[in-house]
């Protein structure tokens, strides 16, 4: 077989034509993983390359409950869980849960149904980030996501790994509408990370000038 890591390097750079020819010469590249676990369409996921992802789609890869959570497809994700109702709670082999994923990937509906079925909002992922679906769903840049979560009971100060919590995120990527979100459903806009660092900081920080108006008006204070 050709070099896994070099193919998953195409797949992760964007170039179609190459992964064309990969997967021609060598179409078990598909299923193939890497140290990690993740398989090609997974790695296209996560490196924001839509046109390969959806090459990889096309040519039917194998999916378990979790590459499914990524790729959105809601009936056969909820299928595998309901055979095997303990996946609710089981990590990926890079540290997600279903719902993490449904949450980065900006899936309502499947998100919806997860807790429906007893998914825990507030899970941790098994990896360093040891981050809950929230932290996920704003470093995905979902206001939507974000809502439904808190509005399903997630806590909206809950810390990662390093102290950062969702508003963090909302403030590095200038996300006004994930910002008001949280505020509303009690994020503090004074918390500090374990660097110190507010989410006024990050927001200066990125030249978000838009959120630090809007977190200075709510009395954020720079140190």
């Amino acid at each position: 077989m050709a070099d896994v890591k070099t193919f998953h390097e195409h797949v992760k750079s964007g170039n179609l034509d190459a992964v064309r020819l990969d997967l021609a010469a060598h179409p078990a590249l598909l299923n193939a993983t890497n140290e990690s676990g993740q398989c090609a369409f997974l790695l296209a996921k996560y490196y924001r390359q839509p046109g390969i992802a959806e090459y990889l789609l096309s040519l039917s890869p194998t999916l378990d409950v979790f590459t499914l959570c990524v790729a959105g497809h809601v009936s056969d994700a909820l299928a595998e869980i309901d055979k095997a109702p303990e996946l609710l709670e089981a990590h990926s082999t890079d540290g997600w849960t279903p719902l993490h994923l449904a949450a980065f990937f900006g899936w309502p509906e499947l998100a919806n149904a997860l807790l429906d079925r007893g998914a825990n909002v507030d899970i941790r992922s098994s990896n360093s980030m040891k981050n809950t679906p929230l932290h996920a769903a704003a470093a995905g840049g979902g206001a939507p996501l974000v809502h439904l979560l808190l509005k399903r009971g997630a806590k909206p100060n809950t810390t990662q790994a390093g102290g950062w919590t969702a508003l963090h995120a909302a403030a590095q990527s200038g996300n006004r509408a994930m910002a008001e979100t949280l505020v509303a459903h009690g994020a503090d806009v004074n918390q500090r990370a374990d660097n110190n660092q507010s989410p006024l900081d990050m927001a200066l920080l990125k030249g978000q000038q838009d959120l630090v108006e809007f977190l200075e008006e709510l009395g954020a204070k720079l140190q």
